[in-house]
């Protein structure tokens, strides 16, 4: 089962690492690459990868994350994250999701900032919204925003940006949500909510990344209408001069229609399988042969290959997708 199930088992953090922990061998091996570019776009038409003001990576500082088990490094209180190595037969390396280090990671690496992580796997946009499920002490993102907001890290302004990656898990339960898929559409309004309250008193956020994959290979009237609604939202804020802010609009779309649809394929990427290395997260047995080119981790989980590219990806649209 997907890995944003709430069902989902999570590991307990080991307090110190084993003689049989593993470096991730991502962290040495780089022939996995992109052999796709970014779709960049206008504001004004149809979702596409978009930079609006954002500066050069390497003007933060500080990077705050918000998201579910893509972005989480499983301390999600904006404190250092465990180091990505396996312990097995513990398949989740330092807690996260995948084999090695999480593109967010990747992302303040190469930006040479500081990570503040607030994601938390398995979460939602709203808790609201599902009426009859029980996420249990999963926060959603909104109060994973609320959280942030409440503790308020002293960071530079100018020199924060601000990631949000949500959207995955409401679309694998949209059947769930209140008055069906159709209201995928209120949750990106609840997502264009919360970036207005950061960019207001007291924490005044002005940059901003904005990520979405939604269907991770697949697509639907409602999921893009979801992806329509928060583009179109970004465009209207954009307009509006009492707004200070700046912001990027990242599709791992093309990525994943790359790998997985047939264009160019996942050969063309340096991955041997476009499959998971693992069949779930509870452990690592029958682990793949090659686990630094195969597309996933668990099924619908990055390996740290993939989050190597989704980095790369994400520095390319700043880089190359300004308006």
């Amino acid at each position: 089962m997907f890995v944003f199930a709430i069902s989902i088992i999570v590991f307990a953090q080991l307090g110190c690492i084993s003689a049989k922990a593993i470096t991730s061998s991502r962290q040495v091996t780089s022939d996995v690459h992109l052999a796709v570019s970014p779709n960049c776009g206008s504001l004004s038409g149809p979702p596409a990868d978009i930079n609006n003001g954002l500066k050069p990576l390497s003007n933060y500082s500080t990077i705050v994350a918000f998201g579910d088990s893509y972005t989480s490094g499983s301390i999600f209180n904006g404190s250092a994250l465990p180091p990505p190595v396996l312990s097995p037969p513990n398949p989740n390396a330092g807690g996260r999701i995948t084999n090695g280090p999480l593109w967010v990671e990747n992302l303040a690496a190469a930006a040479n900032a500081t990570l503040q992580d607030w994601a938390v796997n398995g979460s939602v946009i709203d808790h609201n919204m599902y009426p009859s499920i029980n996420f249990g002490d999963i926060p959603d993102y909104l109060t994973q925003v609320q959280n942030y907001i409440g503790v308020r890290p002293s960071s530079v302004v100018d020199d924060t940006l601000y990631v949000i990656f949500m959207g995955m898990g409401d679309y694998e339960l949209r059947n769930e949500i209140y008055q069906g898929p159709q209201s995928l559409t209120t949750l990106a309004s609840d997502l264009i909510y919360s970036i207005l309250e950061l960019n207001s008193n007291p924490v005044f956020a002005k940059n901003f990344l904005i990520v979405d994959n939604y269907g991770r290979g697949t697509e639907s009237t409602a999921g893009d209408a979801y992806k329509e609604s928060l583009f179109n939202q970004l465009y209207e804020v954009s307009n509006n001069l009492d707004y200070d802010l700046s912001f990027a609009f990242v599709d791992f779309k093309t990525i994943w229609d790359g790998v997985l649809n047939g264009s160019p394929g996942y050969e063309a990427f340096g991955y041997t399988d476009a499959g998971a290395c693992l069949s779930n997260d509870n452990s690592m047995n029958a682990e793949c042969d090659d686990p630094d080119h195969t597309f996933y981790w668990i099924p619908g989980n990055p390996s740290a290959a993939t989050h190597s590219i989704m980095a790369d990806y994400v520095q390319e649209v700043l880089a190359q997708c300004g308006s």
